[in-house]
């Protein structure tokens, strides 16, 4: 019986001794964890915005601005990876212009990084103004979905071989992403802004447009931009698409006796998209069928989404719509440079 005893006290201790082991090995492995830990501490970064509504310059919180960027720039209702997707996206769209980078000036903004001009930098709105943005939305919870999403990856950013990108974004590529220098003629091939196939975007609103020109529309805007142009009869004689990028794109439409780029055409009657359907209603009327919102560079938001709820998280997304690009905190040099400022 007392053999018994010591065999079981024994083997207490035994156990004992093991678990004492195995207790200290995994508090090791946590004190080694820590320095990568460390290594990825978010430096503090404040940007400085136009507000062009109420036209006040402010300094903020860069996650602060880029959680009102977000709420501007994509639904709540898409997908966390895809909010955490555009999230990334804007912080670097901002810290580019913040730095001087892509044709960005402080001019253009009062001596400010950036503006919440949409049509120039990108949209933003502070919180009380969502119910006016999306009326039927439930805006704590909203708030706090795209918070969750700009926090969770505070401090990421997209770089190319070392450089922070140009992260151009859009709503739906109606299929096709396209090449920048087919949009911006003036800007060479960019290895990042490639076109890509984008499966899924015909389910959303945003897909597909139509609108109908008359003959006199067409020829009054036309001699106002053009005052040389000749027109040879109605419109079914004056317009055709003589040229389409790879992606499907109007590229070159002539229209009358000159030839304009698909991008100036899409601008001059506010259309969707330059992925377009004409159709010859009448002699002078037309219907144009546009696929897509937006120039089509970049990222495709509706296609974000797609891919989100197919399981994918943002790193894919962006990797998927930005060929070759690296997710990497902002390095200390560059949040130092523009604290400074």
């Amino acid at each position: 019986m007392k053999n018994n005893r010591k065999a079981l006290v024994m083997l207490l201790i035994v156990c004992l001794l093991i678990f004492l082991s195995i207790s200290r090995t995994l508090r090791e492995n946590e004190k080694e964890e820590e320095p990568d830990k460390q290594q990825q501490t978010v430096h503090k970064t404040d940007i400085i915005v136009y507000n062009t509504r109420n036209k006040v310059i402010e300094q903020m919180d860069l996650d602060e601005y880029i959680v009102g960027v977000v709420a501007a720039e994509m639904p709540a209702s898409f997908s966390i990876e895809a909010l955490k997707a555009q999230a990334i996206a804007a912080r670097t769209y901002a810290l580019g212009r913040a730095l001087g980078k892509y044709g960005s000036g402080t001019e253009r903004h009062h001596g400010a990084h950036v503006c919440t001009d949409s049509t120039h930098c990108q949209a933003w709105i502070p919180k009380e103004m969502y119910q006016a943005w999306y009326p039927n939305s439930n805006v704590e919870e909203n708030w706090s979905k795209i918070e969750e999403a700009v926090y969770g990856t505070s401090g990421l950013i997209l770089t190319y071989d070392g450089e922070i990108i140009n992260p151009l974004y859009h709503a739906n590529s109606g299929g096709i992403t396209e090449e920048i220098q087919e949009v911006w003629s003036s800007v060479s091939e960019v290895p990042y802004l490639r076109s890509v196939y984008s499966e899924g975007e015909s389910d959303y609103s945003s897909f597909e447009k139509t609108v109908v020109l008359t003959g006199e529309e067409i020829r009054e805007k036309l001699m106002k931009a053009y005052p040389d142009i000749v027109f040879l009869g109605p419109v079914s004689e004056d317009v055709e698409v003589v040229q389409y990028t790879n992606s499907q794109r109007a590229k070159e439409i002539r229209i009358g006796s000159i030839v304009i780029s698909g991008t100036k055409f899409r601008e001059l009657f506010s259309l969707a998209s330059t992925i377009m359907e004409i159709n010859f209603i009448e002699d002078d009327t037309i219907e144009v069928t546009t696929y897509g919102f937006g120039h089509g560079v970049g990222m495709s938001q509706c296609g974000a989404n797609e891919l989100a709820q197919k399981g994918r998280n943002y790193e894919y997304i962006l990797q998927y719509y930005y060929t070759g690009v690296e997710v990497e905190p902002i390095p200390e040099e560059i949040a130092a440079k523009l604290n400074s400022n």
